[in-house]
């Protein structure tokens, strides 16, 4: 079955994996990178509210950044703030198809998808976008949902009438105390014509630098109901190991060496969870000259960080999780890593 999310995903770099369990210096599958930290909206639970308001990259840094990691990094994951707000967004996608990126994904918020430049560049040059409705079950929002599920319906038809790949998706937070209605927002998502939904842990203490998820108690059966509930085009997909109570154990945040996180403000991020955390920032991008990567002192950060110490750990975000995957294979003996099948992720190269 494929999946879109897994704390095995990691696996599927099987070169860049084996060659850093043989301590050679890899460059990162995925680029995570904020455009600006501006945004349309101030949800109250997304992580970027922690974020300063006024940063937005140039160009020029951006394509910089891309050329360093052409022909080795084949993911881009354009996040923020809204990155559809920033002026840049139309060519930052296009720079991302010239520079080679093979899966380029965009998270939105989905409330300038209607805007004749954003709706050209998505259906020109993106693999998918997730529109995140953070919001979804708070009172008082459900007109401004069905809003967005408009604006999914028509970005949708326009891909359909040219041809474009684009896939549409979308994500909801997910809690104890939403777990019935999951497949309540599925029906509508796929009513507007998203191709798939993405259920992850609603996490709170964003403000503080440690993350943790809310009670999630009931809600992985739930998603899993609501999946045999649905079939093919519309598939639903989750995080499943982001809610399985398992003991977490690493010596250091391996995952920094393959997800890139680069902020708004140039500053390159230990992990996507502790974005904008000054505590966290392994790397300042604003005037680097030379191989920022292998930087010994960001080496140092990233090794560092151990799952005793981590204040973001009960989140469980997706970078933690990789780390945990990668500390058991540096465990075994045997450091060979098994063939990945071409079919078992939607989008490989999104770590």
């Amino acid at each position: 079955m494929t999946e879109i999310a897994s704390a095995y995903k990691v696996t599927y770099h099987k070169e860049k994996l084996e060659a850093y369990l043989r301590n050679e210096q890899i460059l990162p599958a995925t680029l995570e990178l904020d455009i600006t930290t501006e945004c349309t909206r101030r949800c109250r639970l997304c992580p970027s509210t922690t974020s300063p308001r006024s940063a937005t990259l140039d160009l020029g840094f951006v394509e910089r950044l891309f050329a360093r990691l052409k022909g080795e990094t084949r993911g881009l994951l354009l996040s923020g703030g809204e990155p559809t707000l920033a002026p840049i967004f139309p060519d930052v996608l296009r720079l991302g198809r010239q520079y080679g990126f093979i899966d380029i994904a965009v998270v939105t918020n989905g409330t300038l998808l209607d805007r004749e430049q954003v709706a050209a560049a998505l259906c020109a040059y993106a693999s998918t976008i997730r529109v995140s409705i953070y919001d979804w079950t708070e009172k008082g929002c459900e007109e401004d949902l069905q809003a967005t599920f408009r604006r999914i319906e028509k970005l949708r038809a326009r891909a359909d009438r040219e041809g474009s790949k684009l896939q549409i998706g979308v994500s909801a937070l997910t809690s104890k105390e939403n777990a019935s209605v999951v497949c309540s927002v599925a029906r509508k998502a796929a009513s507007s014509g998203a191709h798939w939904i993405y259920f992850h842990p609603m996490c709170i203490r964003w403000d503080i630098g440690a993350p943790e998820r809310v009670d999630q108690s009931g809600v992985l059966p739930k998603i899993k109901e609501c999946q045999e509930q649905f079939s093919d085009p519309f598939r639903i997909f989750t995080f499943a190991d982001r809610y399985v109570e398992r003991q977490i154990n690493f010596t250091g945040y391996h995952a920094g060496h393959f997800l890139l996180v680069v902020g708004a403000d140039g500053m390159n991020y230990l992990g996507a969870e502790v974005k904008y955390n000054p505590r966290y920032i392994i790397a300042d991008l604003t005037s680097w000259h030379d191989d920022f990567l292998s930087r010994r002192e960001r080496l140092k950060r990233i090794e560092s960080v151990s799952s005793r110490t981590y204040a973001a750990l009960a989140s469980r975000h997706r970078g933690i999780m990789y780390s945990q995957i990668i500390q058991n294979l540096m465990e075994q003996e045997t450091r060979s890593v098994e063939e990945p099948s071409a079919d078992m992720y939607l989008f490989p190269h999104i770590l």
